[in-house]
């Protein structure tokens, strides 16, 4: 039984990652893996392009890495200002969430979803409050929130 060597274009479960060179039987190759797409044999021309693919993909994701901790030390150099409604004794009406932080961070043209603005409960007293937020790859950062009554 011969093998031959392949590239793989996508992920293979039990076999491996987009981009690796797997040894496999030539009729798996013949039969599954080329007809399907999932790779292609590899040749010098195929292996370059390969290695080229990976060294694109090394250049974004440090780029993007750049871009977030740029985004990191911009989000803990602010101080987000919200005013919010309150009652006898500066008691708050509602709450603040992890909703009306990124309203107010959108305001500032920082763009994240809520999900990555992580409050272990609803903020429900004035004041000024470290909120983290999680940025991708692991990243995370602290905004300033700054709670106050409306005018």
């Amino acid at each position: 039984m011969s093998k031959v060597a392949v590239v793989l274009k996508e992920d293979v479960d039990k076999l491996g990652h987009a981009g690796d060179l797997v040894q496999v039987s030539r009729g798996f190759a013949r039969n599954y893996l080329i007809p399907q797409k999932l790779g292609v044999e590899a040749d010098s021309q195929n292996l370059a392009f390969v290695e080229h693919q990976r060294r694109l993909a090394r250049e974004r994701a440090e780029k993007q890495r750049v871009e977030l901790q740029d985004l990191s030390d911009r989000l803990a150099s602010l101080e987000v200002s919200l005013p919010v409604k309150v009652g006898e004794n500066e008691k708050m009406f509602g709450s603040v969430t992890a909703h009306d932080i990124v309203e107010a961070l959108a305001k500032l043209d920082i763009h994240l979803d809520k999900k990555q603005v992580h409050l272990e409960r609803p903020i429900r007293e004035i004041g000024t409050v470290e909120v983290l937020v999680r940025l991708s790859g692991g990243l995370r950062s602290k905004v300033n929130v700054h709670i106050h009554p409306e005018a």
